[in-house]
């Protein structure tokens, strides 16, 4: 079976699932690869085991002549589904006019990427996320007669929910990734209950084959580990507040992996802390990540709401965390409770709380036997909840059923 997986921006570390469900897919045996929809990132890092899905990228510029052809043939192939699908369009966003501007603007790209992929042979379209790619899912399926399915993460459906509910009747299938996100669909955007799946995302098992780390002896510090965007809804100027609360008994370092538009103000924020005691060490790749991972005894996520609504699902950086065995700290936020459950898999706090993340890091820090103990039955839950290839299988069954 040939699928088009449809993304937005391509290549980019922080949604490293889409291109693990690729993978999963193409070992699975089928011809699998990525549309995206907006121009390659060619300054992104690419991790070696996704080279080749990355070099075998699909792509069409909004307004090319090859756009426009392809989209003229996809608008005179079906020229009352063209005009249904912009109808449907103005009615969703008339009070929104930035999402009913860009969903305009896609609509001959989604058209030609129709066209495309009939003429490729492909027999299935997945979009890996709620709002534009489903869109454009959406309108190439309508017109092309191509069956296709979406997922639902979280902020592809907490920013707006126009068109998701007239996306989720024609989708073959909608899956999310959690029990949160399942009832916000149903009971906020109007998704028709018995299309929705929860299937979560998940990590190859083989990183859940790690030991426990050891605390901390003589005079070593205790290593703290951020991974992620440095954007504001990542909360890392809540963990480096906390940090400051910290009593002066307690040695710690913090390592931060990853850039974004909060670089510049989040060094500065962290000069108020002892010296050498924060690093940045920008975006690194996956076996950089791990490595980090394996050095760390905790690893803290501590998101918080951004602008719009947007919000973390379920970040892969905890499962991949707690299938190396780290401890962790995350906020209580959309579907993270349901992978850190506070006291038994991990600790959770409220988002933005500067105080209370204070507190647990110091609890952690100095009951280390305990949050160990946490660490473990986070291990478990990963292996047997947040299994990538399980996951992918089940994903890639509605697919099939399409």
């Amino acid at each position: 079976m040939k699928i088009w997986a449809i993304v937005s921006d391509f290549p980019k570390v922080t949604e490293t699932f889409a291109l693990a469900n690729v993978q999963a897919f193409r070992r699975a045996g089928h011809q699998a690869d990525v549309f995206h929809i907006k121009p390659f990132r060619s300054g992104e890092i690419v991790h070696p085991e996704a080279q080749d899905i990355v070099d075998a990228a699909k792509h069409l510029g909004y307004v090319t002549p090859r756009t426009l052809a392809l989209a003229m043939l996809g608008c005179l192939r079906s020229p009352v589904q063209t005009m249904r699908v912009i109808r449907r369009i103005f009615g969703a966003f008339r009070t929104q006019p930035k999402h009913l501007g860009i969903s305009l603007m896609l609509v001959p790209q989604a058209l030609a990427m129709g066209q495309m992929a009939r003429r490729a042979g492909v027999d299935r379209l997945y979009a890996e996320f709620a709002g534009y790619p489903a869109t454009v899912a959406w309108i190439a399926s309508r017109t092309s007669g191509i069956p296709f399915g979406f997922s639902a993460h979280a902020h592809d459906i907490f920013i707006t929910q126009g068109l998701l509910d007239v996306k989720a009747r024609r989708a073959a299938f909608v899956r999310t990734i959690s029990e949160f996100n399942r009832r916000f669909l149903v009971q906020k955007a109007g998704v028709p209950q018995d299309k929705v799946h929860v299937i979560r995302c998940g990590v190859s098992p083989d990183r859940a084959d790690c030991d426990l780390p050891e605390p901390p002896s003589g005079a070593e510090p205790f290593r703290i580990l951020f991974v992620g965007a440095l954007l504001p809804r990542k909360g890392v100027d809540v963990l480096l507040r906390a940090l400051a609360h910290l009593p002066k008994s307690l040695t710690w370092t913090l390592q931060i992996i990853g850039g974004g538009s909060q670089d510049t103000v989040l060094r500065q924020l962290a000069q108020s802390l002892p010296e050498g005691r924060v690093t940045f060490d920008g975006p690194q790749p996956s076996d950089k990540v791990r490595q980090a991972m394996s050095g760390a005894h905790l690893v803290v996520v501590p998101s918080v709401e951004g602008a719009e609504g947007r919000s973390e699902g379920i970040p892969v950086v905890l499962m991949e965390a707690m299938a190396q065995g780290r401890p962790v700290i995350a906020s209580r936020l959309s579907g993270i409770p349901e992978l850190v459950e506070d006291g038994h898999t991990g600790r959770l706090v409220p988002p933005g709380d500067v105080q209370a993340l204070a507190t647990r890091i110091e609890h952690v820090l100095s009951n280390y036997e305990a949050a160990l103990r946490m660490a473990a039955a986070g291990q478990a839950r990963v292996r047997s909840h947040y299994n990538i290839d399980q996951n992918a299988a089940e994903l890639l069954a509605l697919i099939k059923g399409a």
